[in-house]
């Protein structure tokens, strides 16, 4: 039995509408398979809701919504974990718990989008922008990129869904809406033509485009009669209600007695209505399935629809429909067709309902969740393009109070925006921050200070400095400065600077880079080619022999070559020197990746771009890959050098300046982790290989660390089928905090005064520990339990530190508890100089993950 949530702003009856309809049976369904569900219900509702809906209340606005699922979210998900989320797709319902996923508790759970029509393209159809549909336009898209999956209901809808959003075809699952069983009616057309709209009155729906292709067919026969059937909406371009609309706008006085509004008809009074009518229509501008047009076929009535995706490989006369080619006056030839051709109608009544397939196989196949990168990626893409598509006023004098700002002494701008009246601060805030004004004069301070010891003559060239730092310059001229200023203020002073114009096309950029004279530093220029090509034409002038790829939107801290090329010194058979990275422009932040694995490398990279990187390292394996221009290619070099052999050290201080700023290239290639990681494995099919994997995990990163005493019988192990572990001795009084602090796997065990187990017991401990990140440890049920700790957890007094006890037997002696083997080389500050730390968590998948053997 698998729990699944659904979080929907509709669900019949309680709120009406088509996705409303959808997720209602879809819940008597799976409920009636077996299955938990909760509908966590983002509107206002009757209280004699069944329990597994809970109406949250309705709040205004896109973004208020969004964020109040998020929340009902989390506390659900901190009660009781489901398997399996599944939001609507309009509205960007699910973009703030996407975007928030760790916080919200689902960065580990399923998330798919059920596709039943987003407003973007609703409002595209009705040909109007409205106020503020910028804002869900964009969160819809970030919603089908953020998701695991997206559930379309045909083929035709997916190639829509890749088309139009980019969703990548793997992670496109068709899945039907429950249409109902067909239920023959015992039809009795009646003896002059009546044709039926079928659903809610609308402008998405075509009502107005029906009425209009109708007019002429009323006016040529007297008998016509038009049926409506369903309930009023909205028209967004008249803004009043649809039937009003259309009763004084758009039928004229001469047919309006054939024109029949019934409202919304159920059970009984819809089997009679239905009876009577020689076909329905459907004229919808844009449908994702239209349940309208398929509950019609299965009573046995034709149908009438237009050339949409929705119907594509459907419905058509095979089926039952007449299908037009979605234009006014293909609907008016329809509708004489229908209504002069009585075998025509005949034949379509008798046609077989389309076979739909089973609604529930969205529920029973494995989804990937998104690897944390892409989450990661995804989610910082997904808020910056909000905040670029959000709809903007400037204050007005804005430039005044900028100049303003700039030109107060220090004290007193800073007091300009603090003390101030509220209405006047905010305003003010909004265009003359405090913080923008210090960064600038920082910044100008900075460059009068490297001025003054260039015009000193303080930078002497040098035929032979040790490292060349290499800034490749695409159109980014306007950071170039900060970043050849960062290296003018070294302390280390033997280094040269080389700037590779990589083919900009940008003035700005261009003026720039004609205007450099600063010593030590020289200029490259040549076509568009890349980034790989562009640091490999800086590397191969290079004179240093060792180089350091910069990107002109970055910036070094003045202790960055002192600290990592006397590292490298001290490593001779280290490629690189690797350190943790100060975010700065849209995040005031530290990063601290993982230490460096060779194994998790394969996975994921953790190693930040800007290294000091040996020439001889670099010259050895060819350099970077030119043919990698979409991101990734310095974790592809990184990945060759552990291949050949070479080794990598790290400081673990944050002595790298990292610009986070708008969808950056950096941005993009988080958001598209999963599908760099497979260009990488395209490239590297031997080293990936479960074989290559496999030796290679066994070696750097195994499941298991067993630590047993001196003299220990290995045999005893034997029905635990360690394939996947090491065995380190203890021996001596602080041999067991030895014995932690040297074992590779992620997950340890003292193996000690053992008794009772099952054959695999240590596989089910660690299966457990797989299952929920954020355990320290489990045991097994008896009063002295075999424990198994993570290592993160007992080398970390942060690390994860809850323990919990699985249904499995045995009795041991432990000794280990999380927290308590601290080692400084894993624990990481929660902040540093006053900025808080973004930790990547130092784990990767357990066992091999599937990718890697499919």
């Amino acid at each position: 039995m698998s729990h699944i949530v659904f979080v929907t702003t509709e669900v019949s009856p309680w709120v009406p509408g088509g996705a409303g309809a959808v997720v209602a049976r879809l819940r008597r369904q799976l409920v009636a398979r077996g299955d938990r569900v909760t509908v966590l219900l983002v509107a206002d509702a009757a209280t004699d809701l069944p329990d597994d809906v809970r109406a949250l209340g309705g709040v205004p606005g896109f973004e208020a919504r969004s964020e109040l699922a998020a929340d009902s979210l989390a506390s659900l998900v901190a009660e009781d974990s489901p398997d399996l989320i599944e939001f609507q797709d309009f509205d960007g319902l699910a973009f703030t718990a996407l975007v928030h996923r760790p916080h919200t508790g689902i960065d580990t759970i399923p998330v798919q989008v059920r596709f039943h029509g987003p407003a973007d393209l609703i409002f595209e159809s009705i040909g109007i922008d409205p106020p503020g549909i910028a804002i869900a336009r964009s969160m819809e898209r970030a919603t089908f990129a953020m998701a695991d999956r997206v559930v379309v209901p045909s083929p035709a809808i997916g190639r829509l869904v890749e088309q139009r959003y980019s969703v990548t075809p793997d992670r496109i699952a068709v899945g039907p809406p429950p249409v109902p069983e067909p239920r023959r009616l015992e039809l009795r057309p009646a003896a002059t033509p009546v044709i039926a709209a079928f659903g809610r009155l609308g402008e998405m729906k075509g009502s107005h485009d029906l009425i209009a292709a109708a007019v002429p067919v009323l006016r040529e026969q007297p008998d016509f009669r038009l049926v409506l059937i369903g309930e009023d909406g909205w028209s967004a371009t008249a803004e009043r209600p649809m039937r009003e609309w259309l009763q004084a706008e758009a039928i004229p006085r001469d047919v309006a007695h054939r024109v029949e509004f019934t409202g919304r008809l159920v059970d009984d009074d819809l089997d009679r209505r239905l009876a009577e009518v020689w076909a329905v229509v459907v004229a919808s501008r844009f449908e994702s399935f239209s349940l309208a047009a398929h509950e019609a076929r299965g009573v046995g009535l034709p149908v009438i629809v237009p050339e949409l995706p929705a119907f594509e490989g459907i419905l058509d006369e095979s089926t039952g429909a007449l299908v037009y080619d979605s234009t006014r006056g293909g609907l008016t030839a329809a509708l004489r067709t229908m209504i002069g051709d009585p075998d025509l109608r005949q034949r379509l009544a008798s046609a077989p309902t389309p076979l739909y397939g089973d609604p529930l196989a969205a529920y029973t196949t494995d989804i990937a969740v998104r690897h944390p990168r892409s989450q990661a990626g995804l989610a910082t893409a997904a808020v910056q393009a909000l905040e670029r598509d959000r709809p903007s006023s400037p204050a007005a004098g804005s430039g005044r109070a900028q100049r303003a700002l700039q030109f107060l002494p220090a004290p007193v701008a800073r007091a300009a925006v603090m003390i101030l009246p509220r209405s006047i601060k905010d305003r003010f805030r909004s265009v003359a921050d405090w913080r923008v004004e210090s960064e600038r004069r920082e910044r100008a301070a900075r460059e009068d200070a490297v001025s003054e010891r260039i015009a000193a003559g303080e930078f002497v060239q040098l035929d032979r400095p040790r490292v060349s730092v290499v800034i490749p310059c695409f159109d980014q001229g306007r950071f170039l400065d900060g970043a050849i200023r960062s290296v003018f203020e070294q302390t280390m002073g033997s280094f040269e600077v080389i700037v590779v114009d990589d083919g900009s096309t940008d003035p700005e950029t261009i003026g720039v880079i004609d205007r450099l004279d600063s010593p030590r530093t020289r200029v490259i220029r040549q076509d568009n080619r890349g980034l790989s090509a562009a640091r490999n034409a800086g590397i191969s002038e290079a004179r240093g022999e060792l180089v350091v790829p910069l990107d002109a939107d970055d910036e070094l801290t003045p202790e960055f070559l002192d600290r990592l090329v006397a590292e490298l010194d001290a490593n001779p058979d280290a490629a690189l020197a690797c350190c943790w990275a100060r975010l700065f422009g849209d995040i005031d932040a530290v990063w601290a990746p993982r230490r460096y694995n060779p194994y998790q490398l394969l996975l994921s990279n953790s190693i930040v771009g800007c290294v000091v990187l040996r020439r001889a390292a670099w010259e050895a394996v060819g350099g970077y890959d030119e043919t990698m221009r979409n991101g990734n290619e310095d974790w592809e070099l990184w990945v060759r050098l552990m291949d050949a052999g070479w080794g990598v050290t790290e400081v673990n201080e944050p002595l790298f300046r990292y610009r986070k700023h708008g969808i950056s290239m950096s941005v993009e290639t988080e958001s598209r982790f999963e599908e760099g990681r497979s260009e990488l494995v395209g490239r590297h099919r031997d080293l990936y290989s479960p074989q290559r994997l496999s030796a290679l995990k066994r070696h750097h990163y195994p499941l298991l660390s067993v630590l047993v005493p001196e003299g220990f019988d290995e045999d005893s192990l034997q029905q635990e089928h360690l394939d996947d572990a090491e065995i380190l001795i203890v021996a001596g009084g602080e041999a067991l905090g030895n014995a932690v602090r040297a074992a590779r796997g992620k997950y340890v065990v003292h193996w000690t005064g053992v008794d009772g187990t099952e054959p695999g017991t240590l596989d089910r401990l660690a299966g457990a520990l797989e299952l929920d990140p954020d355990l320290g440890a489990v045991t097994t049920t008896a009063d002295d339990p075999i424990v198994l700790v993570r290592r993160w957890s007992l080398l970390d007094p942060d690390g994860p530190a809850t323990a919990r006890a699985v249904a499995i037997a045995g009795t041991g002696r432990q000794q280990l508890s999380t927290g308590g083997f601290p080692d400084p080389a894993w624990i990481v500050a929660q902040a540093i100089d006053g900025l808080p730390v973004q930790r990547q968590r130092p784990e990767e998948d357990g066992r091999l993950p599937r990718w890697a053997t499919t």
